[in-house]
């Protein structure tokens, strides 16, 4: 088992219905190895939950030694706004919201946009944009991400 399965398997039950964990990597930078932990929750991560996270699963991370003593860096960091949507809680979070969409292959002649996410079901996503609503299939969609105006 590889180290980011290992900690998420070990840290995962520790989290609450207020702040989710939404991945965990373990990758070489710069500066040597990191462990990093993206959480998330409905009104936004600040400072204090990543320092809480931290606090709450460095013990577990002591005890279950996931790198066999090899040294890392631990973050512990928001999910960010530069990342993908990938749950439902996530989505429901973003209801209404403005979101920019990349497809895999043209639909309707595009490949990404920008629109209102309204909605999911098994198969379709529902968008609104300017006031017409429409739907993508699941399939079609390599990714969702919050949008951001400058």
């Amino acid at each position: 088992m590889k180290v980011a399965e290992i900690v998420r398997e070990a840290i995962e039950p520790m989290f609450n219905k207020d702040i989710k964990l939404v991945d965990v990597e373990y990758v070489k930078k710069v500066d040597g190895m990191h462990l990093i932990v993206y959480i998330d929750k409905l009104n936004g991560v600040n400072i204090d939950d990543c320092v809480a996270v931290n606090d709450m699963i460095e013990p577990v991370l002591d005890e279950i030694n996931p790198t066999g003593d090899a040294s890392y860096v631990l973050d512990v960091s928001s999910w960010g706004l530069d990342k993908p949507l990938k749950y439902d809680w996530q989505f429901k979070k973003y209801q209404g919201e403005k979101v920019d969409v990349k497809l895999y292959r043209k639909v309707n002649g595009r490949k990404d946009f920008t629109a209102t996410y309204i909605s999911q079901d098994d198969k379709k996503y529902q968008f609104k944009s300017d006031d017409e609503a429409f739907e993508i299939n699941k399939e079609d969609v390599a990714y969702i991400l919050p949008h951001v105006e400058f």
